[in-house]
């Protein structure tokens, strides 16, 4: 009996975190759906701790885009809809802990768990270096070429306050997982979660830099990476026509959840 209680209010709890969200514009409409997927997934596949963590991030994220939000539109670089995440963004950056919930559901292991916070740690690291980017005073260079600047916002482009937050949000999640106890060594929390934040984040800034497609609006004419813009289809100008930023956001995490499970690996077997 307390089972099933437990599991019905896991359900209204994921509901009303979905709910609120919405409410409050941190997603859109559309977006409550996939906010709701991921929720479930994870609530259900790997407990109430994996369901905060991902909360964590979510709030994480919405901060991170909100701080100065005027300033960075002035820029260009601000994300649309007031900061909203649609459910494109949602899946692309909940997707892979869904799905690591999932399996932990059915071979729950010290792996997985390691693997979840990676990827976590990747998308809050991806998200607070590109917003924290925005505002850095010093002109972000290319990381595929150094010698070379680019505009705050451009895909590839890093600065040393980006990477900064990119590590502050990495130990962020490092931090609540071990007040958790998501991993049963409580030393391989901060290193898992660091390696998968940071090369999480190196390798969205690679394959930005390298193969995402950048265009431009066919309306208003400016630079963007974005499939849409000014409700119509922008028009690609070069790297592949395909990879557009959720693309880049999926490897990521991939990315973050492989690093993570590496050190977890290499440090449990010392």
């Amino acid at each position: 009996m307390f089972a099933v209680v437990e599991v019905v209010a896991e359900f209204f709890l994921v509901l009303a975190v979905a709910l609120t969200a919405v409410l409050v514009r941190a997603i859109d409409s559309r977006g409550f759906l996939a906010s709701a997927a991921v929720g479930f997934a994870v609530i259900y596949g790997g407990g109430l701790r994996w369901f905060f963590i991902v909360a964590v991030f979510f709030v994480l994220g919405v901060g991170f885009t909100l701080y100065k939000y005027g300033y960075k539109r002035r820029l260009g670089g601000a994300q649309g809809k007031g900061g909203a995440r649609n459910w494109p963004h949602i899946l692309a950056n909940g997707g892979l802990g869904s799905i690591l919930a999932v399996w932990n559901l059915l071979h729950p292991g010290q792996p997985l768990a390691a693997m979840f916070l990676g990827a976590v740690a990747a998308s809050a690291a991806d998200t607070a270096a590109t917003e924290l980017g925005l505002l850095s005073h010093s002109q972000p260079r290319l990381i595929t070429n150094p010698s070379r600047t680019v505009a705050p916002g451009t895909s590839g482009g890093v600065s040393p306050l980006g990477f900064g937050g990119a590590a502050v949000a990495s130990l962020v999640i490092g931090v609540i997982a071990l007040s958790l106890g998501i991993l049963r060594d409580p030393y391989l929390v901060i290193p898992a979660c660091l390696a998968g934040g940071l090369f999480g984040a190196v390798v969205d800034s690679l394959v930005g830099a390298a193969v995402q497609r950048k265009g431009y609006c066919v309306v208003c004419l400016k630079p963007t990476e974005a499939l849409k813009h000014c409700g119509e289809r922008t028009r690609a100008t070069r790297g592949s026509p395909y990879v557009e930023n959720n693309v880049v956001n999926v490897i990521s995490t991939v990315a973050g959840a492989a690093a993570a499970l590496a050190i977890f690996l290499a440090l449990s077997s010392l």
